[in-house]
């Protein structure tokens, strides 16, 4: 079982507008709703295409909108674990001017979260992870979570054959890091949260760096870099992934999207290349598209596309 972590979700509107201007009223030709927070993201890459794989998001829901939420996650055929309080989630909203290219994302603030309401979260998770399952934290902290959460359960189940993969940052990721988990994924700009004295003006820098000592005992460890493709440290070796440079209309979830086909392809084939090819596959196909979704056609594109070059 794989299991997702998103204490704080959301549901996500994308609205597509042309020309958006202030002091006037700016009308959406197209409206779409998502069952949102990153580890729905991550889920829905995960549930994208054939073969299926066993997973369940954890998160934490209220309202008419919790109960909205369930509507659309039942449709993408997410399974939830949801533990329900009286607050109605969150509304985030993501402005597309399509003429334009631009994107405005406007999010909510998530509830307070109650220590109480902390505790009942963490036992549900704690009790659902049996041994040799795989656990996902993506994205930040909700406010109210200790810095060091994912390193508790990090430490719980250091002797169990529970695989961590983490997306974070900030302390949270800090943190994380010093519980050696199963595969770290961060950008450009996250992993200086972990070495803030680290120079990287260079692929060949991210390639050294990822040689070194500091990196040993994490099995994949993961940097992408934009539109420069994605540099990885799988077990021994060090990989660089790139694909021509295409025209992006909304990068928001490709980080998502990048994590669940790693995590998914990873678990079913334990192939780190091919997984690795599918996850830049689907970031970049999501970004040709105003909403955060795939296609079998640009999918297979890129993934015959994708440039592997061994560094180290």
């Amino acid at each position: 079982m794989i299991h997702l972590i998103c204490p704080n979700p959301a549901i996500d509107r994308t609205l597509l507008l042309q020309n958006f201007a202030k002091s006037t009223p700016n009308r959406p030709y197209e409206v779409r709703e998502f069952a949102g927070g990153k580890s729905f993201n991550v889920a829905y890459a995960m549930t994208f295409e054939e073969p299926t794989i066993e997973l369940v998001v954890h998160t934490i829901i209220g309202g008419k909108n919790g109960e909205y939420l369930k509507e659309l996650a039942e449709k993408s055929k997410i399974q939830l674990s949801a533990i329900e309080i009286e607050e109605n989630t969150r509304v985030c909203n993501i402005l597309v001017d399509s003429e334009k290219h631009e994107v405005y994302p406007i999010y909510e603030n998530s509830f307070k979260l109650q220590s109480n309401l902390l505790d009942h979260f963490t036992k549900s998770l704690e009790d659902s992870i049996q041994d040799g399952d795989t656990v996902v934290f993506s994205g930040s902290l909700m406010q109210g979570m200790p810095h060091d959460y994912i390193l508790q359960f990090q430490t719980k189940f250091k002797n169990q054959k529970v695989k961590f993969f983490v997306d974070t940052s900030g302390e949270a990721l800090k943190q994380a890091y010093e519980g050696k988990p199963y595969a770290i994924k961060i950008n450009d700009e996250e992993i200086l949260d972990l070495f803030p004295k680290a120079k990287f003006s260079s692929i060949d820098d991210y390639a050294k760096f990822l040689q070194s000592q500091v990196i040993t005992e994490i099995p994949y460890f993961i940097v992408t870099l934009g539109a420069k493709g994605v540099i990885a440290k799988l077990k021994e070796k060090i990989y660089y992934l790139s694909l021509e440079k295409i025209e992006a209309k909304n990068p928001i979830a490709s980080g998502d999207f990048f994590l669940g086909g790693f995590v998914k392809y990873l678990t079913l084939s334990g192939d780190p290349i091919f997984s690795l090819k599918k996850a830049i596959s689907y970031s970049t196909a999501n970004v040709l598209n105003w909403y955060p979704e795939l296609s079998i056609e640009q999918v297979k594109s890129f993934f015959e596309t994708v440039k592997i070059e061994t560094l180290y």
